[in-house]
C-alpha cells in the first residue's frame, strides 16, 4: 500500500492544467479496474478456475496420448471425456474448497508470492493426499496418471497467474485508490494499518478536514486535500475509488449530503470499522461506538434459530466422531498425567457460557494438584512453573481440551466459539475492556477465531485483542466460517502454538 506525499501532490499542483487535464484522460478510462476486496476476490477465483478447467482438459490429452502409446490404438478424446465427465465439478470444487482453506483468496496477502507459493503448494499437497485416501478405498476408479497430469498443468499455471495477478495490481493506475474524510484517532487508526499492510496496492491519496476549526494531527503523514465542502470535487480530481469515514464524531448533515453525492457518482463510501475488518479480521473494538456495535448484530445468522439447530447437528456429530477417534488415545494420556503427576486425571472448573450462565467445563490436569492456594483465581503464566511437563505437551497439542467433547454433547459449548472464561475474570474484564460482553451472546467453544488468529493470552491487553477476532467472528458467524477455523485449529496443533 502505497501513501501519496505532499510532494508528490505539490509537484502535481505545479504543472499546467492543461498537462494536468491530459494527465486524468490518460488514467481516467483505468478507474473501471480499481477494484474492492470483493471485486478481486472475484477476479482471483475466476482466474484459478479458469486454469483448473485447462488443465483437466490437458491432463484428459494427456492421458489419452499415454494410452494411445501403450496399446497401439487411437483413441476417441470426446467418449474418454464423456466417460469421466465427473471429473471436472469434482476438482473444480475441491480446488476451489482448498484454495480457500488455505487463504489463497485472501487479498490482503495475495500479491505476496513467497507467501502465495507456500500456501498454493500446500494446497496442491493436501489435493494429493485426499486422492491417495480414495485411490485406497477406489484404485479401479481413480486413474493415477490423469490425476498427476492435473498437478503437473494446474500448479505452474496458477502460480504463474498468481504472480501475473501482482504485478499487475502494483501498476499505479490500477492501484485502489482511496481518500480518508476525518483526522482524528479513527482516522490515524485506519492510514496506519493501510500503511503496516505492504503490497496491498491500495494508495492512500490522502485526508477531508471534517471539523477544520479543530486542532488536529496529520494522519500518518498524509496530505491534506481540504475541507468536506470540497468533497465531491476532490473525489473527482484525485480519481478516487473509495471513501472511508474515518471521523470521530456523528456525520454532519454537510458530509452526509457531499457522501451521498460521491456514491451518486459511482465512488465506494466505506466506514472505517468494515474497512479494518477486512484487513485483519478483526473488529476495531477501541474505534467504535455503541450504536454501530448493536447495529451490526442485529439479524445476524448467528441468532437464525434454523441457523442456530444447524450449528448443533454439525456440533453434536463433530463431538461423537471426535469421541470415537479420540479414544484409543484418551487412556494413554490419563496414565501419562498418572504418572508424571499423581492426583487427579481430570479437572473441573466453572467458566461463563452463553448469556454468562455458569457450566462446569472438562479438562485433563495439566497443573500440579491445587495450582491456585486460597481458591483464589489466577491467570495461567507463559512458562507457569505449575504446570508439569506432561501438562506443557497437552497444552501445546491442545490434548488437554479433548475432554470438553462431553461438554459440547451436553449443549453448554459448541465446537467453534469464544472460549470460555472464568466468571471472576469475566466481572473483571466487563469494567476494563469495552464490549466484553458481546461474547457471551453466543456459546464457548472447543476451538475458535481468536484462537487459530492469536496466541494464548493472559493480560487485560491479550483479552482486548482476542474480543477483536471473537465479535468478527460473531458478526460474521456461517457453517463455512466454523469449518474454516477448524482447519485453522489443524494447523495451529501441528504448529504447536498451543501454550
Amino acid at each position: 500500500m502505497s501513501i501519496e506525499t505532499d510532494s508528490q501532490l505539490a509537484a502535481d499542483s505545479l504543472l499546467p492544467p492543461t498537462h494536468l487535464s491530459l494527465k486524468h484522460k490518460l488514467f481516467d478510462h483505468f478507474d473501471r479496474f480499481q477494484a474492492p476486496f470483493s471485486e478481486r476476490r472475484a477476479i482471483l477465483i475466476s482466474g484459478d478456475l479458469i486454469i483448473v478447467l485447462v488443465a483437466i482438459t490437458g491432463a484428459f490429452g494427456l492421458w489419452q496420448l499415454a494410452a494411445e502409446r501403450a496399446s497401439g490404438q487411437t483413441s476417441d478424446l470426446a467418449n474418454l471425456v464423456q466417460g469421466s465427465w465427473y471429473w471436472l465439478p469434482i476438482l473444480l470444487g475441491g480446488w476451489y474448497l482448498l484454495a480457500y482453506l488455505n487463504d489463497l483468496y485472501d487479498i490482503p496477502s495475495s500479491t505476496y508470492r513467497l507467501v502465495t507459493a507456500v500456501r498454493l503448494s500446500l494446497t496442491g499437497l493436501l489435493f494429493l493426499v485426499l486422492y491417495l485416501a480414495v485411490f485406497f478405498f477406489l484404485p479401479e476408479e481413480l486413474p493415477r496418471r490423469f490425476f498427476l497430469y492435473f498437478l503437473l498443468l494446474a500448479m505452474p499455471g496458477i502460480m504463474a497467474w498468481r504472480w501475473f495477478y501482482a504485478a499487475l495490481f502494483s501498476i499505479s493506475p490500477l492501484q485502489h485508490r482511496l481518500m480518508i474524510v476525518g483526522h482524528g484517532k479513527r482516522a490515524q487508526a485506519i492510514a496506519y494499518s493501510l500503511a503496516q499492510i505492504r503490497n496491498l496496492n491500495y494508495r492512500l491519496v490522502g485526508y477531508v478536514l471534517d471539523q477544520p476549526c479543530l486542532p488536529y494531527a496529520r494522519p500518518w503523514g498524509l496530505a491534506e486535500l481540504g475541507t468536506v465542502p470540497q468533497l465531491t470535487s476532490l473525489a473527482k480530481s484525485h480519481r478516487v475509488a473509495e471513501i472511508v469515514v474515518a471521523n470521530d464524531d456523528n456525520l454532519s448533515p454537510e458530509v452526509f449530503q457531499q457522501l451521498i453525492e460521491c456514491q451518486a457518482r459511482g465512488v465506494r463510501v466505506s466506514l472505517m470499522p468494515e474497512l479494518y475488518e477486512k484487513l485483519y479480521h478483526k473488529v476495531p473494538i477501541e474505534h467504535i461506538d455503541l450504536y454501530w456495535a448493536l447495529q451490526v448484530m442485529q439479524d445476524r445468522p448467528v441468532f437464525n434459530r434454523i441457523q442456530l439447530i444447524l450449528k448443533r447437528v454439525l456440533d453434536v456429530g463433530l463431538a461423537m466422531n471426535g469421541l470415537l477417534l479420540v479414544a484409543p488415545l484418551l487412556p494413554l494420556v490419563a496414565l501419562a498425567i498418572w504418572i508424571d503427576s499423581p492426583g487427579p486425571i481430570f479437572y473441573r472448573q466453572v467458566r461463563a457460557g452463553r448469556a454468562g450462565q455458569p457450566f462446569k467445563i472438562y479438562k485433563f490436569r495439566t497443573m500440579t494438584p491445587n495450582a491456585e492456594k486460597g481458591g483464589q483465581a489466577v491467570w495461567a503464566q507463559k512458562n507457569d512453573a505449575r504446570i508439569t511437563r506432561v501438562g506443557k505437551f497437552l497444552r501445546q497439542t491442545r490434548l488437554d481440551e479433548l475432554p470438553q467433547l462431553i461438554n459440547i454433547l451436553k449443549g453448554e459449548m459448541s465446537f467453534v466459539g469464544p472460549r470460555p472464561e472464568r466468571p471472576e475474570f469475566v466481572e473483571q474484564l466487563q469494567e476494563q475492556v469495552p464490549f466484553y460482553r458481546t461474547r457471551l451472546m453466543v456459546k464457548p467453544g472447543l476451538t475458535g477465531w481468536a484462537q487459530t488468529h492469536y496466541d494464548y493470552g493472559n493480560s487485560v491487553k491479550d483479552a482486548l485483542i482476542k474480543l477483536q477476532y471473537d465479535f468478527y467472528y460473531i458478526r460474521h458467524w456461517s457453517l463455512w466460517l466454523d469449518i474454516y477455523t477448524i482447519f485453522r485449529t489443524f494447523a495451529v496443533v501441528l504448529r504447536f502454538k498451543g501454550m
